[in-house]
């Protein structure tokens, strides 16, 4: 049991590293972004420490955080089409340690061409800053192949939704060509056969025999024609069709509301964010072990804040405007910032100088909260907007069905009547009446009227009665 609990330990951190460590980690923009985040962080640490040389510590990493990422953008997509199995997620894992020990060689070294000397760091400083590093590599990766993954779902959605329109418009064509033909035909001998009928009562023929079958006739002519109504207003039409497509979209408002939705995610993710930023920093002030410990402890604090945040307090504002909710969100995230300024403020030393870079570096996860709230909306608000697209596309596929059966049942009916026997069609109804009362025969009016009624109600059977 315990090797069987292993087992699936370890395949749940190879799928974990896996998706972190994917194809995405090397895109341009996650690049890009992840190496602001880095050199805002060491950035902090030279405006703490008052360096005259700070404009020529922000050209140094402008100049080795490019490199860098042009490195890792080149070297990460040529290291996806080399064979590397099961230790490809590993490598890249090395290649981003590998390149940021490059960056922050080559960042002193450039500081000291300039004959600047760098702030001297301990190993435990170097250690914790690359395993951050490394944290905001993976993270921004994997938020990149998640976000275009649920873009791309959300643009194969709109594709076929737009395909299942067209296709739904087409059919929709099919069976009104085919409906204005076949209805234009059966009220065409429907005015035929009762204009015969005004003709045969203007002429004088005598038909008491056959009266309560002429009348028989004419109310099987209005069935008919009801009928015939009902076939055309049975189809939805093109509008309502385009309506329900438009209503498949979402806004930035949606994006904002949904930011504010419960994430689970966040307070670890802050938690881990909380520790690296109060260890880095801390460890400028105490031992290794203490600010290990300390950013432990802090960290910890985050995740219990955020954590009944997520799970007491969001639930219940759902109920309350977007504006309200994002306002309380925003409150949370100052007085969390501000406990941290006080927590690093006072571990810096009771003076201005040391609250002022406190207050520096309290700034980076002040972006870092809101941008992962902002990006967590936009993750929820495409998955949103995606089953919306996939629900509306099966509403479509299952209107097409029913359009499809309408089509093969009306197609069965107007070839029943005027591509079948002839003899039972509308047409042949109207002529057989049209050429008795011509001839003015009374015998073979008789004849015929019996006949002519004996059609029609093989036409109104053939006829669907749409409920």
């Amino acid at each position: 049991m315990t090797e069987l609990t292993s087992a699936n330990t370890s395949s749940t951190f190879r799928d974990l590293l896996r998706n972190l460590a994917g194809p995405d980690t090397f895109n341009l923009l996650s690049l890009s972004l992840a190496s602001l985040v880095f050199s805002l962080g060491k950035l902090t640490v030279y405006a703490a420490d008052e360096s005259e040389f700070f404009i020529y510590s922000l050209g140094a990493i402008a100049i080795s955080q490019i490199l860098v990422v042009v490195l890792l953008s080149i070297l990460g997509k040529a290291l996806w089409r080399a064979p590397l199995g099961k230790m490809r997620s590993w490598i890249v894992v090395g290649l981003i340690l590998v390149l940021n020990v490059f960056g922050t060689i080559l960042f002193e070294a450039i500081l000291r061409s300039w004959n600047f000397e760098p702030i001297t760091q301990s190993l435990f400083q170097r250690a914790i800053s690359l395993a951050f590093t490394t944290f905001i590599y993976l993270g921004f990766g994997w938020t990149t192949l998640v976000l275009g993954g649920n873009f791309k779902q959300v643009s194969l959605g709109k594709d076929l939704l737009v395909s299942l329109t067209k296709q739904q418009a087409d059919l929709i064509s099919t069976i009104r060509d085919a409906r204005t033909f076949a209805i234009r035909e059966v009220s065409l001998e429907i005015q035929a056969t009762r204009g015969t009928l005004e003709n045969l009562i203007a002429t004088n023929i005598p038909v008491q025999k056959v009266t309560g079958q002429i009348v028989q006739l004419q109310e099987t002519l209005d069935e008919v024609e009801i009928r015939v109504n009902k076939i055309s207003n049975r189809t939805p039409s093109a509008s309502r069709m385009s309506k329900v497509h438009s209503q498949a979209k979402y806004s930035f408002a949606d994006v904002i509301a949904a930011s504010t939705n419960p994430n689970n995610a966040m307070p670890a993710l802050i938690s881990i964010f909380a520790f690296f930023g109060f260890s880095s920093w801390l460890s400028y002030f105490m031992d290794a072990i203490h600010a290990f410990f300390w950013g432990a402890t802090l960290s910890a604090i985050s995740f219990l804040i955020f954590r009944i945040y997520e799970r007491n307090l969001v639930p219940r504002l759902g109920a309350k405007p977007v504006l309200f909710r994002v306002m309380t969100y925003e409150l949370l995230v100052l007085a969390y910032l501000f406990f941290w300024l006080l927590i690093l403020g006072f571990f810096a030393g009771d003076n201005s100088g040391s609250y002022g870079a406190a207050l520096a570096y309290a700034a980076i996860p002040f972006i870092f909260f809101n941008g992962g709230a902002l990006l967590g909306g936009v993750i929820t608000s495409s998955k949103n907007y995606r089953d919306r697209l996939t629900k509306q596309a099966s509403s479509l596929r299952k209107d097409m069905g029913d359009l499809e059966q309408i089509r093969s049942d009306e197609d069965q009916v107007w070839k029943a009547l005027f591509a079948g026997d002839i003899a039972l069609s509308p047409t042949t109804a109207s002529v057989i009446l049209r050429d008795a009362v011509l001839t003015k025969d009374h015998e073979r009016v008789i004849t015929a009227i019996p006949n002519v009624l004996a059609l029609w109600k093989s036409v109104l059977l053939k006829l669907p009665n749409p409920s």
